[in-house]
């Protein structure tokens, strides 16, 4: 007896030697849902009983099954548009989630773009996999999770920006308008004058916002005491 459910299954995988394709519209997109041939299903999981009805294997595009696993996550914008490239006959964006190399990166979600003219060339985007893509979308509960990528090492990983460097001389000037103007106040108000180590404290900060001292690296401790 001739096994026939093997006989069609190896005339599908001679026809379509990949396992997914998918159609390609007038407008150089990708067709959904896609062909699963082999499974004689289409990626919403629906029957495909009329063998007929799928296009020639070179006249559609081959597909991954990451690529097809990737259909179940709908785009922030809404829609698909999954740009082809016609003469290949392959995805545009093959991997869909890209990062840029921008400090920090900006992510991008190539298979939701109405026009991919906004994204950047691809030479400067960096495949994500999923697992990527979906840690950063999860760090928004706290605050969206910055990332840069290593060049030196082809990866992902965060980006925790420098430390703000204010100029000592800055930091010199906010401390005679903020800190010693409101012990002046003070002092004024008591009746009181401010102690020798005051005085000092006020000269050094002095010196040091006017430029004159130009050796010091922080400010002085404030005096232990302060008026007498």
């Amino acid at each position: 007896m001739v096994d026939t459910t093997l006989a069609v299954s190896d005339l599908l995988k001679a026809a379509y030697p990949a396992q997914y394709y998918g159609r390609i519209s007038e407008d150089h997109t990708l067709v959904l849902p896609v062909y699963d041939v082999w499974g004689l299903r289409d990626s919403m999981g629906r029957a495909i009983t009329d063998l007929a009805s799928i296009p020639a294997a070179g006249e559609l595009v081959a597909l991954t099954a990451v690529q097809v696993a990737l259909f179940h996550a709908f785009p922030a914008r809404g829609a698909f548009n999954i740009a082809i490239d016609a003469a290949s006959r392959t995805l545009v964006h093959p991997d869909r989630y890209y990062c840029d190399g921008g400090t920090p990166a900006c992510f991008y979600d190539a298979w939701g773009y109405s026009d991919i003219s906004a994204l950047p060339d691809g030479s400067e985007l960096h495949a994500l996999t999923k697992e990527q893509w979906q840690a950063r979308q999860d760090s928004a509960s706290t605050g969206l999770q910055d990332y840069v990528w290593d060049h030196a090492t082809g990866t992902l990983v965060e980006y925790v920006a420098p430390a703000v460097v204010i100029p000592l001389a800055k930091q010199a000037a906010s401390e005679i308008s903020g800190w010693i103007a409101t012990q002046a106040s003070m002092a004024s108000a008591m009746g009181e004058t401010f102690t020798a180590d005051m005085q000092a404290y006020v000269k050094a900060i002095r010196s040091i916002a006017d430029g004159t001292d130009t050796t010091s690296t922080k400010l002085p401790d404030r005096p232990a005491t302060i008026m007498s």
